[in-house]
């Protein structure tokens, strides 16, 4: 029955060519040139059991050392709450310069006030020793992104635009060759590709990747692929595969993102439409496949109303319930371990969060296996649950960490199937935290209150974005 429903709808709304590409999944790799070998091995997919029950089994899911961290205290700072040993300083307000936040004579004239609503945000290096942390904005009318740079002594020495016109920039992921992904959270969202050392013009749209509620996007080179949140309570996780390589806008060899195959996820046992809602099934580890997306250059909102009046049956992807952040942690060759009953040793995990249930997924990529990691059942996190888990991220470490889209304002460092801990508090609610974000060498932690403001803790504001310093011991 699901093969004959999935060969209607591909029938229906992509025509016959499609039907050929509905039997894709299996692993992620893809069968290399002589040129490609050294970093894409060729597919070898393991047999798919007949049946779709979850595996006995768990991912070989490791933790970093911020699980360490002591009780929180008051750092002095907007009564922000922070770990012994641990620093924290203002970098930006949302409508005031760098400079008039650190007036340090050493500054210059900056005159890029930041932006209102800042959300997702990531580092990247620069040759100098240097650094820039870029921001989304999270507002309708303008949104963008904007760039904090710093010199190696960590003093801000610029603000500006990268991306601008847009709409409700929530987050986006960074790619290997040094851009950053934003994405826009509406209806018809797209992604936009920006250098960090560019400006709006420098910007391009990517529409390949998808029209939809865009959450977050994290990229996996060495298949090729990009997974891609969103955020609907109907919505799914969706899996770009490159057509190859390609230049990107900073000069660098990134991959082509104007073409490619974009499809959904399906947890065997869960297709079309349908959502895992036993939790006891959820936390165990389950096959998954990859099905072409239903008419791509359409907003997906209107696809999957459209083939539910027509045929009265769901779309293809198994449901998450509003999809948030997500990140690939990439494990060191030497501390990689074989999975039971699988082909290749877990080399990449792709985490991603989903604030409809509060429930945090690991995928492995190239063995197609999915399991929940934490969900607040399981009475994991510290004093109260997750209130809705939002933004993600990774540390250099392989710290999990996940901020709070609730009055709760937490950052977590999440132990995956273990109890969680809290990195730090941002008290008052009334806002959200977002952006997480670590300089490559962990030193440094960037993130905001998204409707922070300095007049005081409780009270309305447009943002603030801070920078948490972790002592070297946890490094």
């Amino acid at each position: 029955m699901d093969n004959q429903r999935r060969r209607l709808l591909q029938m229906l709304f992509v025509g016959g060519s499609a039907m050929a590409l509905g039997a894709c999944g299996g692993s992620t790799r893809t069968p290399g040139t002589p040129e490609q070998t050294a970093t894409t091995p060729p597919t070898n997919t393991p047999p798919t059991p007949a049946s779709p029950e979850a595996l006995a089994i768990q991912l070989p899911l490791q933790q970093g050392p911020l699980m360490g961290i002591g009780a929180l205290q008051d750092s002095g700072v907007d009564g922000v709450l922070i770990p012994p040993e641990f620093d924290i300083r203002r970098v930006a307000i949302s409508g005031l310069t760098a400079s008039t936040v650190l007036p340090l004579p050493s500054l210059g004239l900056i005159t890029y006030p930041w932006h209102t609503f800042p959300d997702g945000g990531a580092v990247f290096d620069l040759d100098d020793g240097g650094w820039i942390y870029v921001s989304n904005s999270e507002t309708m009318l303008t949104g963008g992104v904007g760039a904090l740079r710093f010199d190696r002594d960590g003093a801000i020495t610029d603000s500006y635009p990268i991306l601008s016109g847009t709409r409700r920039n929530c987050a986006g992921g960074p790619t290997p060759w040094q851009t950053w992904l934003s994405c826009e959270e509406v209806e018809d969202g797209k992604v936009y590709e920006c250098d960090p050392l560019g400006t709006p013009d420098t910007a391009q749209e990517l529409p390949a990747l998808g029209i939809f509620n865009h959450e977050a996007v994290a990229v996996d080179l060495e298949t090729r692929t990009l997974f891609l949140t969103e955020d609907a309570g109907d919505g799914r996780l969706y899996r770009f595969r490159s057509s190859g390589m390609a230049p990107s806008i900073n000069g660098e060899p990134g991959l082509d993102m104007q073409n490619g195959t974009l499809e959904v996820l399906e947890i065997q046992g869960f297709e079309s439409g349908n959502y895992q809602e036993d939790l006891n099934e959820a936390r165990k580890v389950a096959r998954v496949t990859w099905v072409p997306v239903v008419s791509p250059e359409r907003a997906q909102s209107e696809v999957r109303s459209e083939i539910q009046m027509a045929t009265g049956m769901g779309a293809p992807g198994t449901i998450f319930k509003g999809g948030e952040g997500i990140w690939i942690q990439e494990i060191p060759r030497e501390q990689q371990q074989r999975v039971s009953g699988t082909q290749h040793p877990l080399r990449a995990v792709v985490y991603f969060a989903c604030k409809g249930d509060n429930r945090v997924y690991a995928v492995d990529v190239d063995n197609d296996l999915i399991e929940v990691v934490f969900d607040n059942d399981q009475l994991m996190a510290p004093d109260i649950p997750f209130d809705d888990v939002d933004n993600l991220t990774v540390s250099p470490m392989g710290d999990i960490i996940v901020s709070e889209d609730g009055d709760a304002m937490r950052l977590m460092v999440m132990n995956p199937n273990g109890p969680s801990k809290i990195l730090l508090q941002v008290p008052g609610g009334g806002s959200e935290l977002t952006g997480p974000a670590f300089t490559r060498n962990g030193q440094y932690l960037y993130f905001s209150s998204q409707r922070g403001n300095a007049l005081g803790s409780g009270i309305p504001g447009l943002g603030i974005t801070y920078e948490l310093e972790v002592p070297e011991r946890f490094r």
